[in-house]
Order: C-alpha cells, then sequence, then structure tokens
C-alpha cells in the first residue's frame, strides 16, 4: 500500500473513532429514563477534562468506555471518564482535574486515583504501576476530540484491558459478564495482531497469552467464553 493509502486509512480511522466518542459523549449527558431528571444528571465526558489535560501538558490515553468502545458496535453511555497517566505525571494532572472541578473528592490508590461526587465516581486516573498499563500506554491510535489530539488504545490493547478485568479476582461477576460481552464485540469486529495481543494477555498473568488467544478465537467461533 501507498504511503498516501496508509495515510487516508489512518484518517478514517481516526474519524471513525471521534464520531464514536461523540456519540458516547452525547448519550452519557442524557438522562436515564424513569432514574434522572434533566437537571440531575451528574456525568463527565470527556470533552470536559482533555482541554485542562492538555493545557497542564500531560501525555495520556483516554480509556474506560469512552475510549474501549471506539472499536465496539454501539458506543454507549456512561457515568465516567477513565484515563491512563504516567506516575510521574499523576499530581499534575490531579490537579489539572481538581483545578477544573473543584468540588471533586479525590481518593488515592496505589494504581488508581478516582474523584467522585455525591457518591458518584466521575474520573479515574489509571496509574501506570502494572506491566500492562505501561505497556499499553505504548500501544495507541490516535483521534480528536474537539479537535485536540488524543490517544485511544489499540484495538490489541482493548481487548487486553477487557481480559484483564473479566479475569480479575477484584471484579464482581456482573461487571465480568458486561466485560466478557464487549470482549466478544471487540473480537468480532476488528482485524487483530495476535503477536501484540499475546504479548499483552502475557502481561496480565503468567499464561495470559494464550489464553487471551483462546478467548478471541471462542468469540469468533460463538463459543461460550469460560470466565
Amino acid at each position: 500500500m501507498s504511503s498516501r493509502g496508509s495515510w487516508i486509512d489512518k484518517m478514517r480511522v481516526a474519524t471513525a473513532i471521534a464520531d464514536n466518542i461523540r456519540i458516547s459523549s452525547m448519550l452519557s449527558k442524557l438522562p436515564m429514563i424513569g432514574r434522572e431528571q434533566k437537571w440531575e444528571v451528574t456525568r463527565m465526558v470527556p470533552g470536559d477534562l482533555i482541554p485542562a489535560l492538555k493545557a497542564a501538558d500531560i501525555e495520556f490515553m483516554l480509556v474506560g468506555a469512552h475510549g474501549v468502545s471506539v472499536w465496539m458496535s454501539d458506543p454507549r453511555a456512561t457515568q465516567d471518564v477513565d484515563f491512563i497517566v504516567r506516575v510521574k505525571d499523576k499530581v499534575k494532572a490531579s490537579n489539572a482535574i481538581l483545578g477544573k472541578f473543584p468540588a471533586l473528592i479525590q481518593e488515592k490508590n496505589p494504581d488508581v486515583w478516582r474523584y467522585q461526587l455525591d457518591g458518584k465516581y466521575l474520573v479515574d486516573l489509571i496509574l501506570t504501576t502494572t506491566p500492562l498499563h505501561k505497556r499499553v500506554f505504548t500501544e495507541f491510535s490516535e483521534t480528536r476530540v474537539d479537535r485536540l489530539k488524543v490517544r485511544v488504545p489499540k484495538v490489541e490493547s482493548a481487548l487486553a484491558m477487557k481480559f484483564a478485568a473479566m479475569t480479575g479476582h477484584y471484579r464482581n461477576l456482573v461487571k465480568k459478564y458486561k466485560d466478557a460481552s464487549d470482549f466478544i464485540d471487540i473480537a468480532t469486529l476488528n482485524k487483530v495482531d495476535l503477536p501484540l495481543l499475546k504479548e499483552l494477555g502475557e502481561l496480565v498473568f503468567s499464561g495470559g497469552g494464550e489464553q487471551i488467544v483462546k478467548y478471541l478465537g471462542d468469540a469468533r467461533a460463538g463459543n461460550r467464553l469460560e470466565i
């Protein structure tokens, strides 16, 4: 393929990703029928936070439902926004978020700093403390949100993070099945670099490389994922 053809393909992917983020953001700001009134909606979307992080000159990756759903069939609403940031940037990123939204209450955990308001978690800063997140941070696609350049995970990184969530002991069963559903959706819609996927899976746990490739095959064959 010519360099021009490759550039056009990248632009198409970037545009499709941007469209999905725009749709998920729009859906997230809508009230949930029967549970919220319009004036009660308290959710964050990428556009609320990205300008502040950019202004602070912080490198970050948009993940969570907004970042991962760019590889899924249907963007969906979500309450919060998740970013991966380097450990060295955690204080600067936190200051940028709290500078924009000072009412948020911060919770510091070893691997993630969380921000909530009225009992709702609205922002997660996932730190590059694990081998997976360190590696995922280097495997990204690029798009634009409100004209600002933003990194999102490659499809292999999206699958690996879903794999980590659905096999993690900390995750409750309901959320694990949601993660498995997302994994199947991503796996069946997209081309995947198998060596990279296996490498990322191995960073989740020893033997994870073989397991994630098996899950990929099962998803594409329509088989049940044993989680």
